[in-house]
């Protein structure tokens, strides 16, 4: 996903085209070329600046800092008003991995492992 600011009068009409923007970091995207059937392009820029979580990168995406893989589900309303654009339709399913954070004292968590 993009902020339309940032797509400006350029195009995006197949993956590759990807690499004239500077993408932000995360662990998918190679998984998410593989499934969209293409390679990935080996021309790809990042931001440098490793965004930990999906809000985070949204808010960046947000600014126009780049594209972000994010998650349509969880950010319909954006999409909806236009405030970020997805220029492809595959979506990667289901996540490959999650952490959890939590503070020693916690007295809602569970010791019961997934």
């Amino acid at each position: 996903m993009l902020a339309p600011k940032l797509q400006g009068e350029r195009t995006l009409n197949v993956r590759a085209d990807l690499a004239s923007f500077t993408l932000l970091p995360h662990p998918d995207w190679d998984r998410w070329f593989a499934e969209a059937r293409g390679a990935t392009p080996g021309n790809l820029r990042f931001v440098e600046v490793d965004y930990p979580t999906h809000e985070l990168n949204a808010a960046a995406a947000l600014d126009g800092l780049g594209v972000a893989l994010l998650s349509p589900s969880l950010f319909r309303p954006l999409l909806d008003e236009g405030r970020l654009l997805s220029p492809f339709p595959h979506v990667l399913r289901g996540p490959a991995w999650h952490f959890a954070l939590m503070r020693s004292d916690d007295t809602h968590a569970s010791t019961q492992h997934l």
